[in-house]
């Protein structure tokens, strides 16, 4: 059996993120508490515990700028025209002495039928030791054929599908774009808004809220900080200790 290898680009604290978004402070000091949430240091040898939230999401969506809004410094690559993660990467958090909250970044799909098949295959091989998928959209992009056929392949039943959080970035870039600087997008924009999560309800029927958000200015990113440590507080009597 193949292993499966994520590589961690950051190792630290929990007050690091929860200085930034207090939700995060709810799960300080959690153990935890499932053998299957189990990683080996191949560095040290040393064992953890990790609670994963995994980024899934076509590519230039957004989900490296998600990680790295959450955490403050963009510690993982982004660029607007270029797919920059080829593996999964992380951010390692601690919450109590060998339990770790893991902000892992995957690919992005997308690119060509090739790669796509790589990457729903990796999805899905990372999708049993991630306790909460932040599945990433762009709020004035239109095409979700291919999330479309990524849900259907790779979240095949009812408890893979709680796991998932729709994540409706770029708020601030859908239509009609304000010329005056705010970061909270304009009336007119929350009414697209508001039709765009209509759209995304009847189209992939989620059990979990649709939240929209922009890495970009940080709007609404507390929003989405709250549904993560919703679902990971939610799976507490499963995998850990809080």
């Amino acid at each position: 059996m193949q292993s499966i290898v994520k590589y961690r680009h950051h190792q630290g604290k929990i007050n690091e993120i929860a200085a930034r978004y207090p939700q995060f402070s709810k799960i300080k000091n959690a153990s935890v508490i499932s053998p299957h949430l189990q990683w080996r240091d191949t560095s040290t040898g040393n064992l953890s515990n990790h609670m994963q939230v995994a980024f899934f999401g076509k590519s230039g969506y957004g989900k490296s700028s998600t990680v790295n809004s959450f955490f403050g410094e963009s510690v993982l690559e982004t660029s607007d025209i270029d797919a920059c993660t080829r593996r999964c990467e992380s951010l390692d958090f601690e919450l109590a002495r060998g339990s770790y909250l893991s902000l892992a970044d995957f690919p992005g799909i997308g690119e060509s039928e090739y790669r796509d098949k790589e990457y729903l295959q990796m999805y899905g091989d990372f999708l049993s030791l991630s306790t909460v998928v932040v599945y990433v959209l762009r709020a004035d992009q239109r095409d979700l054929a291919i999330d479309e056929f990524a849900y259907r392949t790779v979240f095949k039943n009812i408890h893979d599908k709680e796991k998932v959080i729709f994540a409706l970035n770029c708020c601030d870039k859908i239509e009609p774009i304000s010329r005056i600087h705010s970061i909270e997008p304009s009336p007119e924009q929350h009414k697209n808004i508001s039709i765009k999560i209509k759209s995304i309800n009847q189209i992939f029927d989620p059990i979990n809220p649709v939240v929209p958000y922009s890495a970009e200015t940080g709007w609404n990113m507390s929003q989405l900080a709250h549904e993560i440590v919703k679902k990971i507080v939610g799976t507490s009597t499963q995998y850990i200790n809080i």
